[in-house]
């Protein structure tokens, strides 16, 4: 997840995505079977015993594909013709996983240490990227306007 594909500060979300490839994790996605991919990804973002910060922030990048979908969200980085194809695709499998990605991103936040880049590991930035992620739920949950 390197090579990152640069994200506008203003998407709210420039911790969780930094040093991300985003186009790749969307390739990742793309050339598999997208419902089955996202919700492979929260079930583990769910199971695993520990997250390290690379997982949260695939799980990052699921939530917004989701969010994309599900929302008509546009994001950064997200290329405008795959989230189209998704949304008239995908849309009723995608909805169905909001609730499992919210929980997942919820588990990161609370229950695992790795919430943070370990590069960048201060408390500041633990708290900046726990509000990326309570952002990033309140999305998945239609609670956010786009």
């Amino acid at each position: 997840m390197s090579d990152a594909t640069p994200m506008s500060a203003g998407t709210g979300f420039a911790l969780l995505l930094k040093g991300v490839n985003v186009g790749d994790l969307l390739d990742d996605i793309a050339s598999s079977n997208p419902p089955a991919y996202l919700l492979r990804c929260f079930a583990e973002g769910l199971s695993a015993p520990y997250l390290s910060w690379p997982r949260v922030q695939q799980l990052a990048v699921c939530g917004m594909a989701l969010d994309a979908v599900v929302h008509a969200r546009d994001y950064p980085g997200f290329e405008p013709e795959l989230v189209a194809d998704w949304r008239l695709h995908y849309a009723s499998p995608f909805t169905r996983l909001t609730t499992e990605a919210a929980q997942a991103l919820r588990r990161a936040r609370l229950r695992d240490s790795a919430v943070t880049d370990p590069a960048a590991a201060t408390p500041s930035h633990k708290a900046e990227v726990a509000a990326e992620l309570v952002d990033l739920e309140r999305r998945l949950a239609g609670d956010v306007g786009g």
